[in-house]
């Protein structure tokens, strides 16, 4: 399989912090898809239009996505890109068809107009540039391709709010939009849609946000930030010297926290409703 690969000169995101980011989603690489419930439920409606023919870029891939499905006839050759080199590790032994790219969004490690489609799925508030990653997108996408796009967007994680908990900010659905380039980009359809998940009790609920690069505190200003190791949550305690989320201020805060979570139990589970900005946009025609 040929690699259209090319150097791109932005690079916006400081190493310290991608290698941070990459080296978390490389540890969570194993147990991932135990915690990914929204990623899976928000890949299924991104998939829904999406046309998979040529060179398809998938960024933060994750463990992977199957685009046999959507394929349209012609040859499909899949480019999985990744921060995270154990995420990749992951997906090659899945979709040993797909070739792994080790690779930032705001630094696309591919030549001008050598991607057909581009697909990501809950990948992009990690950017730390969003704007330089749409611009990075527009460089590399065909004039005429198609960008498919699901993001995190403000107004998530309310729960947690009403718990007493600060969660870090999300871009707005008109600060992602404002992003696009109008002159490199046709939005043909945007929309901002409620996703709700649902988990058995508080602490799987606080391992699930790390997957699409939430954080919470107390008010008291207390970090909570649960791996999303399984193997690691097991040994969780909230008072114990290796915790995470034993910071609130000892055993009772927490016990304290799990019952006025409680009061939001449904019969699905603790509900916890992100607000998902989907992205279905054209690169206009013309050269980069």
């Amino acid at each position: 399989m040929s690699m259209p690969l090319g150097v791109s000169v932005n690079s916006h995101q400081s190493a310290s912090q991608v290698e941070h980011i990459a080296e978390r989603f490389s540890a969570a690489a194993k147990h991932y898809q135990e915690h990914n419930c929204l990623q899976r439920l928000s890949g299924a409606s991104l998939l829904q239009g999406f046309a998979a023919k040529g060179a398809i870029l998938d960024i933060g891939a994750g463990p992977g996505t199957d685009f046999a499905n959507r394929a349209m006839g012609e040859e499909m050759r899949v480019y999985a890109l990744d921060i995270a080199q154990g995420m990749l590790q992951q997906l090659q032994a899945t979709f040993p068809s797909y070739l792994c790219v080790c690779g930032n969004a705001e630094q696309l490690p591919f030549a001008d107009g050598s991607i057909d489609s581009i697909y990501s799925n809950l990948a992009l508030q990690w950017c730390q540039d969003f704007p330089a990653a749409t611009s990075e997108m527009a460089r590399v996408l065909k004039s005429g391709g198609e960008a498919h796009l699901s993001i995190v967007a403000e107004g998530s994680l309310a729960q947690l709010s009403h718990l007493g908990l600060r969660v870090n900010g999300f871009l707005s659905l008109e600060s992602l939009k404002a992003a696009f380039d109008t002159s490199d980009w046709q939005l043909f359809d945007v929309q901002l849609v409620p996703m709700t998940v649902y988990f058995h009790d508080l602490k799987t609920l606080l391992y699930s946000i790390k997957g699409v690069g939430a954080s919470v505190q107390s008010f008291a200003q207390s970090s909570i930030e649960p791996s999303m190791s399984a193997e690691q949550g097991s040994d969780i305690s909230v008072s114990g010297s290796h915790s995470h989320l034993g910071k609130l201020r000892g055993r009772r805060d927490w016990q304290a926290l799990q019952q006025r979570a409680e009061q939001f139990r449904e019969t699905q589970g603790l509900p916890l409703t992100y607000q998902i900005a989907q992205f279905r946009v054209r690169r206009q025609g013309g050269s980069v």
